[in-house]
């Protein structure tokens, strides 16, 4: 496949080097385009455009829930990966002595939601990784009668190892409890079925791998459990028949969209549309191998150079992100960043995310620029 076009299309590559998807990533002139045209929309506002927006709020719920193997009636736009956890974690009927699992060494987004369920008595147990690994036998050791949630990482923000989520979910639904993915470091850059790995709740921010803008995100809700969480955000659009104002009929939805209780963002749904259209059009296969492709490429090129990679490798396991050591990762990562790479230090190294727009020079200028700096 030819990748040229693709590599055109991120108006980024003409200035830095970047590898920073697993933080903030770059949009694309399809994305920029796609805001041009809803600004343009919104100052002449024809009497059709409130219609073709909500056309096109619904087309991108449903390319969303293509990504991910979702329905779309099982999709929710939210801000961020924090809303989304939030509303999940805020929807449950809590006791107190009940309890929820999460990931020690998580980023705050998936830690922080469960922690505000303090106040009703709701303890929050931390399973620790081995070696940068969720384990599903730990997992189990911490679960009691009272283990309400199960929340973890597809991917780790941290070390790029990738959770084999499919054993967690299925010990979850076979004792009742709720299986929940922060999706955000994974979606986009590597295949995800929620109903294969039986997820109930997907959150995912758009800012990452999905290369949209911060500020716009999906919520999927499995329709097996979206009878069990109640929104917590009320409002006219989180009802049936919302187009009826008066009287008033507190009926609420049935699907996910009874957690968007306004007016939706359309600059925001515009944005991550035209994101998530593009991955779409290329492929989740095709982008998951061109990502294993460049950093297959790195991890090779670093090991010849004495440097550790830390992030799992094995089959399964694998993620677009890259840790490795080589020495000090400060001066290293402000010498990077001077020669126009943009990394991060994580997990003692340097973090490296490639997405499907990078390319094979762009792997071998950072090997480059290690020996440089090593001679």
């Amino acid at each position: 496949m030819d990748w040229s076009p693709w590599r055109l299309e991120f108006p980024i590559t003409e200035h830095v080097t970047h590898f920073n998807h697993a933080g903030v990533s770059p949009v694309s002139r399809r994305v920029a385009a796609a805001v041009t045209e809803f600004i343009t929309e919104a100052t002449v506002m024809d009497a059709a455009a409130q219609r073709r927006w909500e056309e096109r709020t619904e087309a991108v719920r449903a390319g969303f829930a293509r990504l991910v193997g979702a329905q779309p009636s099982e999709i929710a736009f939210v801000k961020n990966t924090s809303e989304g956890l939030s509303l999940v974690a805020a929807g449950l009927d809590w006791r107190k002595g009940d309890n929820i699992i999460a990931v020690e060494g998580e980023y705050p987004s998936n830690v922080y939601p469960w922690f505000g369920l303090r106040r009703w008595g709701v303890e929050t147990r931390m399973v620790r990784p081995v070696q940068g690994r969720v384990r599903v036998q730990d997992v189990q050791a911490l679960t009691d009668a009272r283990t309400r949630v199960v929340s973890v990482s597809f991917v780790d923000w941290n070390s790029g190892g990738r959770t084999a989520l499919r054993p967690i979910g299925e010990f979850c639904r076979q004792h009742g409890i709720l299986f929940c993915v922060d999706g955000i470091q994974g979606v986009g850059a590597v295949r995800l079925d929620v109903e294969r790995e039986c997820i109930d709740c997907l959150a995912v921010g758009g800012h990452k791998w999905l290369l949209a803008p911060e500020g716009c995100g999906c919520l999927f809700v499995s329709h097996r459990v979206i009878d069990r969480l109640q929104s917590v955000l009320h409002g006219w659009k989180s009802v049936r028949d919302a187009d009826t104002y008066l009287p008033y009929h507190f009926d609420p939805r049935p699907d996910a969209a009874k957690f968007e209780p306004g007016s939706p963002s359309v600059l925001g749904t515009y944005a991550l549309g035209a994101a998530i259209d593009l991955l779409l059009e290329i492929g989740p296969d095709q982008i998951e191998r061109r990502i294993f492709e460049m950093t297959d490429r790195l991890a090779y090129g670093l090991s010849r150079r004495g440097a550790e990679v830390v992030s799992p490798w094995g089959a399964g396991e694998r993620s677009g992100i890259v840790v490795f050591r080589l020495g000090d990762p400060r001066p290293l990562h402000a010498e990077l960043t001077r020669q126009g790479f943009v990394v991060r230090v994580r997990n003692g190294g340097i973090r490296v995310a490639p997405h499907f727009y990078n390319n094979e020079d762009d792997m071998d200028r950072l090997l480059a620029a290690l020996d440089r700096l090593r001679s």
